[in-house]
This record gives structure tokens, C-alpha cells and sequence, in this order.
């Protein structure tokens, strides 16, 4: 309860109106409006999420698609490959090109598979063996021998492998299957191309409403709407989630300008080693949204138009509710500064109304009691008051400052007479200590007053304790235009000598007084009894803290000194403390040096 009361606390101390004004924005505007945001992005997600699992189910009708395309090509390989008219062709000694030619035409090994088969495009068989070509057999020389995709296709032994290469004989680039065949020797004959047909790859895709692309090895584009990005790069596909073993995956990406999804789905063909095949789908997320946006678009308008309207009526009540409340707190207040008398007037028949017409009637009830009672005790007060202030005249008037310097110069002139020159010496000194400290004021004072002060303080402590106690006073520069708060040193050296030196038998206090940087120090150090960590601790803590008192643990007004010089000069300055238990206790007191000055003490007086 207590944790609620402390959290509405705030909200309790506004006014009325902008109580009501906030408890409808809280309760009503904001609520609808973090509802609409959410079905907003709820249904956008709705929608994303649709298109993402229509094209999850085309992407696996693509690739079966492609998948169909890509075995017919397998199919036709492994048919070429075991084929006797093939390895018969290539084996045979022939005397003529006239008989190549008729070769050629007895075993028309590859006419069959481009009649029947759109799949294909085409049909080369780079052969080992030097004799002529035709559009289907080309003897594989030098240069073809030196390209990758032929090496590769060597190197495999016979296996299957995937290429995008140009067709040596209509320079035009395909998909290709590659495939290295052997003789019944196992020697080489020469390397298979099938070269997948463009127009079949571009049907499975021509229905699609995003734009489809088909990838090799993520490394070139081998199909897509656009013809130009065939060929190249595919700079969308994430290569670091194509080194998992998923087979899907989706993922955002900016493109051209443009948030998009992107569905990426990877597979492997049949009897395929290395190759993976991709089909990745862009998905621009404004367009599928796009459709949803407008539909909430308008439903926040007319949200709106509706919130305007309930704001506008509220708006209105609340101000007529604040005119009749500002009445009753106007009588209320006339009322509470003395002002018997307010005006009739009719608030209406609530709340409002009936405490207004409660207060008239208590209004004439304080006028009686007033003249009944208040104007007998109001004379007994004051009656009593100026009786406490002459007892305390009187008091203060027993103790005259006059009487107290004449006293102690009658004690030091007696002492003088009786040839007790010491007495004396402590009489005169404690006669200027007395007169300093009556003569205080709020006004800066030189540092070379409070410094003699404080000699004089230190003069009277050596005459206590003899021997046992020494004192240095060391200045290190030109002290003689600073000015400071009166009674800024005299507590520190009291609190060294009261909680420090007092109960050692060989106890030294030393006042340094030098300029360092911007900043004028003094320090008060001694060889005392010093302080433990858990006292020093809480001792800094009640020093930082100005706005609170503290009841003093070890030392006499370190937290009014310190609390005096940072409402003066500043949080950087005031009192730092470093003791050790057993070894004694350093005071550094810091000041401004351009705020000590003459000049500015003056300017700040006047």
C-alpha cells in the first residue's frame, strides 16, 4: 500500500482538471491507440506471414518442377552414357570424310532426345578423337580441353556435374550438365554436355507474382524474369545459412533500396556430388503490405475522428468542472486568509454545490466563534509574547562583552603586578580570542587574521600541554590579498587538538597554506590518534551531504565548515578528510583563488 501511495503521489498533487484530462488519456486515448498500433502490426504480420506460406508451397512446386527438368537431362546422360552406337561411332578407323559423314548419319545418337524432348535445348559431345565435326560431335582441341568446366568434367571420373558455360557453337550460355564418358577400355571419349532449355526454366516461373531466381552453387544467377541479372552474382543469398543443414530459410535483407524478404530454398539434383541448386524468392515487404496499411489507415482516421470528438465533450466538461471548482477554492482561500464573507451564488445541486453552500454556513460559524473566543486568546498571546521577550532582554543584558574583556584585563594586570608574566601571556591571548569570536560577522575576513587567530588558539594549547605539544604554521605563497569566511580554520585545528593530539605525549599539528592550479589549499595535519575506516567512512558520507545535519561523530563543525564553503563557492570545493588509526589525520581545505581575493570580496559586498 505504502509503494502505491508513494507511485500516485505525484499524479495526487495536480489539479483537478489535469486529473481528469490524464485519467481520460491514460484510461481511454492511449489504450485505443496501443490497440490499433497492435493490430496494426499484427495484421501486417498476418499478411507477411500468408505470403510467406504461399510462396513456401510454390517454391515446392518450383522445385519440383526443376527437379523434373533436371532428371530428364540426368536420364538422357545416363542413356548417352552406356549407348553402343556412341563408343562404336568414336571407335571405328575411318579412310574418308565421306565416311564420317555416313557414320553421322547411320547413328543419329542425339536426334531422338531433342524430337521428343523440350527439356533439352541441346546436345554436344566434345570427343577425344580427332576427326570431323558436326553441330553434335566436336573434336575437343586444345583450347576446349584447357577450359574449367572440361577439366572438371575429367576429373569427376563419369560423375554428374553442373555447369553455367557457353555453347562453343552458338556462343549462348546454359545450364549444363557435364559428364565425362569412357570406352569399354576405360579410356576417355570425350566429355557430354546437355545444355537445360532457357524457355522450360522460364515457364515453371512466368506465374509467380514475386520475382524468382535460380541459383548454381549461390555463385551465378542461371534463370530469372530479368535477363539481365543472368549471369550474375547473386548478391542476396546469405552464404554463412548455407553452410547449415537446413534446406529453407528466410531472412531480411535492404535490396536496391528496399526492405525485402528473402525465401531461399537449396537442394541437390539426382546422382549429383557437389552441385546445389538454389531458388530464392524476393518477397518486398511494402507490396504485400501494403493492401492491409490502407485498410488501417482509414480505420485509424475514423479512430480518430471519434477520439477528437470524446476529447473535444471532455475538454469541454472539464472546463465548465474547473470554473465551479476554481469558484469554491477562490471562497475557500478568502476564507482561510481571514476573509469571513463569501458571495451567494448557486453551484448547482452536486457535489460541488453542496460543499459550497457547507462552507457559507461554516463561515458564519467561525464569525461567531470568533467574536466569542478568538479575540480573548489572540490578547492573551500577545500577552505571554512580550512577556518572553523581556525575560530574554533581561537575560541577554546580564552579559556584557565589555564586562568580560574588562575582567580578563583586570586578571592579566594582577598577574602582571604579581610578576606571573605566564598567567598573564594566557590572559591576553584568550582576551583577543574572545574579542575575535564576538566580533564575527557573515563578512569575509583577510586569511591572515584567521591565521592569527588560530596561532593564538595553538599559543594557548603549547602553555596547556607544555613539551608534549609543538605546532608549525608553514605559508608557501603570498597570502596577504585573501580573504575568507570567518571561523574556517579554527574548528579544523580545535578538532585536530580535541580528537587527535590531546592523548599523545608527543603531538605536533602543522597548517600548510599554498595555491595549487586554480585552487587555494590549506591543510591542517597531525600525528594523533587518527580514525578507523568504518568512522571515517560515515564521516565523508555526512560531508557530502550539505542539505541534511548530521550529528557530529568525530570533530566540531567540520559539517557547517564544509557546508558554508560549497553554498558559497561551489560542490568542487569544501573539506576532504585522509586519516590512518594509530599515525594521525589530514584535513585539506580547498578554495577558489580568484573568489579570495579583495576585489572580489568587495564587488560581492557591494
Amino acid at each position: 500500500m505504502k509503494f502505491i501511495h508513494k507511485l500516485f503521489r505525484p499524479f495526487t498533487n495536480k489539479k483537478v482538471k489535469t486529473k481528469l484530462l490524464g485519467t481520460y488519456l491514460i484510461a481511454t486515448v492511449i489504450p485505443i491507440l496501443l490497440v490499433g498500433l497492435y493490430l496494426n502490426y499484427s495484421m501486417r504480420d498476418v499478411v507477411l506471414n500468408n505470403a510467406i506460406n504461399d510462396v513456401d508451397a510454390n517454391v515446392d512446386k518450383l522445385e519440383m518442377r526443376l527437379n523434373a527438368i533436371l532428371d530428364r537431362a540426368i536420364n538422357i546422360s545416363d542413356l548417352i552414357y552406356i549407348n553402343e552406337d556412341l563408343k562404336k561411332l568414336l571407335n571405328q578407323e575411318y579412310q574418308s570424310n565421306l565416311e564420317i559423314y555416313t557414320a553421322y548419319q547411320n547413328h543419329p545418337i542425339f536426334d531422338e532426345y531433342l524430337k521428343y524432348y523440350s527439356e533439352v535445348e541441346n546436345i554436344r559431345f566434345y570427343m577425344t578423337k580427332n576427326m570431323i565435326t558436326d553441330s553434335h560431335f566436336i573434336y575437343a582441341d586444345e583450347e576446349i580441353q584447357q577450359k574449367d568446366w572440361y577439366q572438371t568434367a575429367v576429373e569427376k571420373k563419369g560423375y554428374i556435374t553442373w555447369e553455367f558455360i557457353k555453347d562453343s557453337w552458338t556462343k549462348e550460355t546454359y545450364l549444363t550438365l557435364t559428364r565425362a564418358v569412357y570406352g569399354g577400355s576405360n579410356e576417355l571419349l570425350g566429355v557430354l554436355n546437355i545444355y537445360i532449355s532457357p524457355d522450360d526454366l522460364s515457364s515453371i516461373s512466368k506465374q509467380e507474382l514475386f520475382d524468382v531466381f535460380i541459383t548454381l552453387d549461390s555463385d551465378v544467377i542461371v534463370h530469372s524474369k530479368d535477363q539481365t541479372y543472368i549471369g550474375g552474382k547473386p548478391a542476396f543469398i546469405d552464404e554463412e545459412l548455407l553452410s547449415t543443414e537446413n534446406k529453407s530459410f528466410i531472412y531480411d535483407l535492404d535490396l536496391n533500396d528496399e526492405h525485402v524478404k528473402i525465401y531461399l530454398r537449396s537442394f541437390q539434383p539426382k546422382k549429383t556430388l557437389e552441385n546445389l541448386i538454389q531458388i530464392s524468392a524476393i518477397i518486398p515487404i511494402q507490396d504485400v503490405i501494403q493492401d492491409s496499411d490502407r485498410v488501417l489507415i482509414r480505420g485509424f482516421i475514423v479512430v480518430s475522428l471519434s477520439l477528437l470528438l470524446s476529447i473535444t465533450l471532455i475538454v469541454l466538461y472539464i472546463r465548465s468542472f474547473n470554473r465551479r471548482i476554481y469558484t469554491l477554492r477562490t471562497a475557500m482561500d478568502n476564507v482561510a486568509q481571514g476573509k469571513l464573507s463569501i458571495e451567494k451564488r448557486d453551484l448547482g445541486g452536486d457535489e460541488i454545490g453542496e460543499v459550497y453552500r457547507d462552507l457559507d454556513k461554516t463561515v458564519e460559524s467561525i464569525q461567531q466563534l470568533i467574536d466569542e473566543v478568538y479575540i480573548h486568546k489572540i490578547n492573551e498571546e500577545q500577552s505571554k509574547r512580550r512577556q518572553k521577550e523581556s525575560e530574554f532582554k533581561m537575560l541577554a543584558s546580564q552579559i556584557n562583552p565589555h564586562f568580560l574583556y574588562n575582567t580578563l584585563e583586570m586578571i592579566r594586570m594582577k598577574a602582571l603586578i604579581n610578576h606571573d608574566h605566564e598567567v598573564a601571556d594566557i590572559v591576553k591571548k584568550l582576551s583577543k580570542m574572545m574579542r575575535s569570536s564576538l566580533e564575527v560577522t557573515n563578512q569575509p575576513i583577510p586569511l591572515q587574521s584567521e591565521l592569527d587567530l588560530v596561532t593564538t588558539y595553538l599559543d594557548i594549547q603549547k602553555m596547556r600541554f607544555g613539551d608534549r605539544f609543538n605546532f608549525e604554521v608553514s605559508i608557501y605563497c603570498n597570502i596577504e590579498h585573501y580573504r575568507v569566511f570567518p571561523l574556517l580554520l579554527q574548528p579544523l585545528v580545535e578538532n585536530s587538538v580535541i580528537h587527535g593530539v590531546a592523548e599523545k605525549d608527543d603531538s605536533f599539528i602543522q597548517i600548510i597554506v599554498l595555491e595549487n592550479h586554480s585552487k587555494l589549499i590549506i591543510q591542517v595535519i597531525d600525528n594523533g590518534v587518527g580514525i578507523d575506516e568504518l568512522t571515517l567512512s560515515r564521516l565523508e558520507q555526512e560531508l557530502s551531504n550539505i542539505e541534511e545535519e548530521h550529528e557530529v561523530i568525530h570533530g566540531i563543525g567540520l559539517h557547517n565548515v564544509n557546508k558554508r564553503i560549497k553554498l558559497h563557492y561551489g560542490e568542487e570545493y569544501g573539506l576532504k578528510m585522509k586519516s590512518t588509526l594509530g599515525q594521525g589525520t589530514t584535513v585539506t581545505l580547498s578554495l577558489p583563488i580568484w573568489k579570495g581575493r579583495d576585489e572580489y570580496a568587495e564587488s560581492t559586498h557591494h
